[in-house]
């Protein structure tokens, strides 16, 4: 992977890692976010944790339909999305960890001293476009599997005047959306176990990383 030039408002001073070489710095920091993505990645994959609604345009128009006492006419669409994402989770999990491994840290300083999420925020800019490029392939099978297409169109084609929110590309742009909410709901999961690393250091097992981590806190 081509590395990735990263830059960012630096919140902490760059004193805290004075001493410690880039070399250092660059492990420690990948050792830690290895873990952190790891945790993120296990609680992400429970049942039910990663969530996602359908394109804006057409949650409107199911959620009009529900509001109508019409449940019946939004074809469970939702229920649908969740289908495809519940099987998606694992599959993008391993991504994320593979990705991660071909993860080239140039900038270790910016990404620590960037508090409270810089390294999920250089993963994310490092790690998305392979990832777009692996998962939307995925996500397209599960979106088939689980009929959202067709639950979309026949939400659409019983909604009436309401049908114009959705716009000309609302089907088209299922798959592609439902890809980027994953990939988004990912790097959340991850910058919560980020957060938690740098608030207790002490979580981390690797000697290098805990040190790196633990200078934030002086």
């Amino acid at each position: 992977m081509v590395p990735v030039a990263y830059s960012a408002n630096t919140a902490l001073p760059a004193s805290l890692l004075a001493g410690v070489s880039d070399a250092d710095l660059s492990a420690g920091l990948k050792s830690g976010l290895g873990s952190a993505l790891e945790s993120a990645m296990t609680k992400m994959t429970q049942p039910g944790a990663l969530k996602v609604s359908p394109p804006p345009a057409l949650a409107k128009i199911e959620a009009a339909a529900e509001g109508a006492g019409q449940a019946g006419a939004s074809g469970g669409l939702s229920a649908s999305v969740s289908a495809a994402v519940a099987k998606i989770a694992p599959q993008a999990a391993d991504l994320m960890k593979s990705a991660f491994k071909d993860v080239n840290i140039t900038d270790a300083k910016a990404a620590l001293l960037s508090a409270p999420g810089g390294g999920t925020q250089y993963l994310r800019k490092a790690m998305t476009p392979a990832l777009k490029e692996k998962l939307l392939p995925l996500v397209n099978a599960a979106v088939a599997a689980a009929g959202v297409e067709e639950k979309a169109k026949a939400l659409i084609a019983s909604a009436g005047p309401l049908a114009s929110l959705a716009g000309n590309k609302s089907l088209a742009d299922i798959s592609p959306y439902v890809c980027e909410q994953v990939i988004n709901q990912s790097f959340k999961f991850m910058a919560k176990e980020e957060a938690a690393i740098r608030a207790n250091p002490s979580l981390l097992t690797n000697p290098l990383a805990a040190k790196v981590f633990g200078l934030l806190k002086k």
